[in-house]
């Protein structure tokens, strides 16, 4: 089977599945959740050093650990905002070392994994300027912001796979298609209401014909409701009630 072939019966699989929520109707009812977190993003830019609109968010959460709460705040690749909420300020270097990294609070909390090296040895923390700020906004909003950031839908053929990815922190979607051993390794990229980005990459492998053809109906995929995280299906249900 040729690649297009291939690519070709792996994206109309989606529309074999006729129960779930269609795709535009549910980025469209959970739009408050990007829109939340867009407005964190902004509040951002105003108080990280070098962090602009191009920068992305990646978790914001309350954590208590050695008796006392923080806010933490994650924004790129092992490095954070760490703020002490009895103290309402940033984290020392020392507090970091000591109580953070020497207690793998990063790989207990944040995800951070061990890849032959201990990684998360060389997470960092970043000053926030107006810490108070980002405290206020956090409670004001802290139920939109524990909520799943993500989906994923994936299907799989043998030894491929198509997989349909929403991401609710930095509003954008992506659509994808690959096998084991990448002779198929190609994606769509999209913004949060499922239009096409203007950042693509497929043009050579796809063309611009078919992929035109896919943007226009990738907005009627129905969504099994299995793979929708439970937090983020009862706000649909609750936003539509």
């Amino acid at each position: 089977m040729n690649k297009t072939t291939l690519r070709d019966n792996l994206f109309e699989k989606y529309f074999e599945n006729q129960v779930g929520i269609v795709a535009s109707d549910l980025v469209t009812t959970l739009s408050f959740i990007p829109e939340t977190w867009k407005k964190l993003h902004e509040i951002c830019e105003d108080n990280i050093e070098y962090f602009d609109s191009y920068s992305d968010l990646e978790q914001c959460k309350l954590i208590q650990t050695n008796q006392n709460d923080y806010l933490i705040l994650k924004f790129e690749i092992l490095n954070y905002i760490i703020i002490d909420l009895k103290q309402r300020q940033n984290i020392s270097r020392q507090l970091l070392d000591n109580d953070f990294i020497g207690n793998c609070f990063f790989k207990k909390h944040c995800k951070e994994l061990k890849i032959n090296l201990d990684i998360a040895e060389l997470c960092d923390i970043t000053k926030f300027n107006k810490p108070e700020m980002l405290i206020d906004f956090y409670f004001q909003n802290q139920q939109i912001l524990n909520l799943s950031t993500f989906l994923e839908y994936k299907i799989s053929v043998d030894n491929a796979w198509t997989y349909f990815f929403i991401d609710f922190i930095n509003s954008s979607a992506q659509l994808g298609f690959q096998t084991s051993n990448q002779f198929l390794y190609e994606q769509l990229f999209l913004n949060y209401d499922l239009t096409a980005s203007r950042m693509q990459d497929a043009q050579s492998k796809i063309g611009m014909k078919k992929m035109n053809e896919m943007f226009a109906k990738i907005r009627t995929i129905k969504i099994p409701t299995k793979v929708i995280p439970n937090d983020l299906y009862e706000q649909y249900n609750l936003q539509k009630n």
